[in-house]
């Protein structure tokens, strides 16, 4: 990112900080940031009165990345110089590098209400409102600085994340349209491009985006795979060794920059053997949300006696009951908002975290570059991002041998950590639909009569192929439905425009509205059968369509995100609706239509066994997790380096 030149700014400086001023400019030039750092530290101290020696100061902690001091320097030139564009353009970077977005997004305002309107500044500025979750302000923020930059790529990504977020994913493609007229090679604005349109179920030129996205990240150099997004690949039909490939770019780039913490001596190793192992979960989720869900009865019921356990939380307070029951839950809860990524991975060593779980992989939210640090001994990728993270400061990714069976362990740059059952904690936590007052199905919008076809993932997942089978099932059984959740206003048209195209009237495509989590189990129970997608399947939807009574058939392939159905069915007893070919996928969803008493069967399984389910056994799954930990524990122990940990 351009910055005004210091020098320039500074040309004129006379008196005793003048000689330290030109010892730090000739750091400067050799890119020596803390030499420069020392030399405009002796400078402030001979003429604590000047601002631009302050600024000075602050540049060069921002480069060696001491975003802390960086911003005491720079608070300091802004009490000497409240309205300098470039002090506040620093106040701005440094606060958005320690994650204080809400006082970033004011110094920016400061800076452009003062008249400075620097594109790549209004980016950032435009970053910051999209942390906070206010993508219409982001937008008018990054349309102005397009206004001034039309030919900045960057702006043009930036705004179809923000209209992404308000469900205008029409708006989000003509953004990545832009992007790619400007740089048709862009990996990541081709990647992003296919799962916006997506989002609409606008299949249009999809074999030739799959076609592109895999020649390009066949080709691009080590480590350059970084510009494509590896979590927007895992719902394409990509060769999972490529989808590999792309996470390690992405890995890759949050080491940049990033020291790792010394290793820890003897004698710290002898104290951590010597006590219960800590363990932490790092995590953006820990609000209402699905990781939440799912995680909240585990960390309630391990064993304090064997192990302590601390959850660091990096995303917003909701104030919601799930985040206030994981706070109770842990023995204690660290928000690091507003620490830098450093602060972040020094504060996680020195509580003396022993394996440190990351919860995030390459979703939106997370702290990779603390990770890069490596502030544990031991680090583990478990349950948020489905797929390996690439990540060479990872050590083990938690599966099961459905999802990561050893035979596929290429696929993967983290040791394989087995579940003896399923990988996916669950429990008992979800609501039953209420047998005393049943929703209708005029009240959910279906049709008092037919079989209903229930595909509640989100629709950037559902793929042409799977939409085939759909259809052609439903041309066999007349008066049937398919239900799809409505993720966004914008794809009525698309799907029921494909459906027809495939011989069925779009009258029979029923769109779910977003409801309460209590109504949307009374509605989903209304389901005669819930029809995956792949190759991304559902993962928690599936588990919830199982607690609803609601039987799921899948279709699974080789990446871990294809699988996690599978393992979901065979935790429940159901594990042969997990079917391994297209044709496969197609008889057995026929077969359930046409045979009402199989389908009543499986209904009355889940009905009758759900409390017996080891799906939903939360105090069984954290005794085996407690293992999983443990057993990793006693090889770092023992001094002996990460291995494949399998089930059985």
């Amino acid at each position: 990112m351009s910055m005004p030149s210091l020098q320039a700014a500074t040309t004129a400086r006379a008196g005793r900080g003048r000689q330290y001023w030109e010892q730090g400019l000739a750091h400067v030039g050799q890119r020596n940031w803390i030499g420069a750092a020392r030399a405009f530290r002796r400078a402030v101290r001979a003429e604590p009165a000047d601002a631009l020696y302050w600024i000075n100061l602050a540049n060069a902690y921002r480069h060696a990345g001491d975003h802390a001091r960086a911003l005491a320097a720079v608070q300091r030139a802004l009490a000497l110089d409240p309205s300098q564009p470039l002090a506040l353009r620093l106040q701005g970077e440094a606060l958005a590098a320690l994650h204080r977005y809400a006082e970033a997004v004011a110094a920016f305002e400061r800076l452009e209400a003062g008249g400075t309107r620097e594109p790549d500044a209004m980016l950032q500025h435009g970053a910051m409102l999209q942390a906070l979750r206010r993508p219409k302000e982001s937008i008018d923020i990054l349309m102005q600085a397009a206004a001034i930059a039309p030919s900045m790529m960057s702006l043009h990504a930036m705004m179809a994340t923000a209209f992404r977020d308000m469900a205008l994913e029409k708006e989000a493609i003509e953004c990545l349209k832009t992007v790619l007229a400007l740089d048709p090679g862009n990996l990541q604005a081709m990647a992003h491009l296919s799962y916006e349109k997506r989002h609409v179920c606008d299949w249009s030129d999809l074999d030739h985006e799959v076609a592109r996205l895999e020649q390009a990240l066949a080709t691009t150099p080590a480590g350059m795979a970084r510009l494509a997004s590896a979590f927007s690949l895992l719902s394409l039909p990509i060769d999972p060794a490529l989808q590999l490939a792309a996470a390690r770019g992405e890995a890759l780039a949050a080491t940049v920059g990033a020291r790792e913490l010394p290793a820890l001596t003897a004698t710290e190793r002898q104290a951590r053997a010597a006590r219960r192992p800590r363990i932490g979960l790092l995590s953006y989720d820990f609000h209402e949300h699905p990781v939440a869900q799912l995680i909240v009865e585990m960390i309630e019921r391990f064993d304090r006696r064997r192990f302590e356990v601390l959850l660091y939380s990096t995303g917003r307070d909701d104030g919601s009951a799930i985040r206030q029951r994981l706070t109770k839950a842990a023995d204690a809860f660290v928000d690091l908002r507003g620490t830098s990524d450093a602060q972040a991975a020094e504060r996680i060593r020195a509580d003396g975290i022993d394996i440190l779980v990351d919860l995030q992989g390459h979703t939106r939210g997370h702290r990779n570059a603390v990770l890069a640090r490596r502030p544990a001994p031991l680090q583990v990728a478990y349950l948020g991002y489905p797929g390996s993270t690439g990540a060479p400061y990872i050590d083990y990714l938690v599966g099961d041998p459905l999802v990561t069976p050893v035979q596929l362990a290429h696929l993967y740059s983290e040791k394989l950590a087995q579940m003896p059952v399923t990988f996916q904690p669950n429990g008992r936590w979800r609501p039953l639909p209420d047998a005393t007052r049943p929703m209708s199905r005029a009240d959910a919008g279906l049709p008092e009569e037919g079989f209903v076809l229930c595909a509640f993932n989100h629709t950037y997942k559902i793929l042409p192929e799977a939409f085939d089978v759909w259809c052609s099932v439903m041309r066999e059984v007349p008066g049937s439905v398919l239900w799809l959740k409505e993720t966004n206003g914008q794809l009525h048209d698309n799907v029921r425009r494909e459906a027809e195209a495939r011989g069925v009237g779009g009258e029979r495509i029923v769109f779910a509205k977003a409801v309460s989590y209590a109504e949307h189990f009374a509605r989903l129970a209304l389901a005669d059968l819930f029809v995956d997608t792949w190759p991304y399947n559902a993962h928690t939807t599936a588990a919830d369509a199982l607690w609803a009574g609601v039987p799921v058939v899948t279709l699974y392939r080789n990446g871990f995100a294809s699988r996690v159905a599978a393992s979901v069915l065979h935790a429940a007893g159901l594990g042969e609706l997990a079917q391994n070919s297209v044709e496969d996928y197609r008889l057995a969803i026929l077969a359930l239509m046409r045979e009402p008493e199989v389908l009543a069967g499986y209904r009355e399984h889940l009905a009758v066994r759900r409390h017996e389910l080891p799906l939903f056994d939360c105090e069984l799954y954290t005794q085996e997790f407690e293992t999983l930990l443990t057993r990793m524990w006693q090889r770092w122990l023992a001094g002996e380096p990460p291995e494949h940990l399998l089930a059985g």
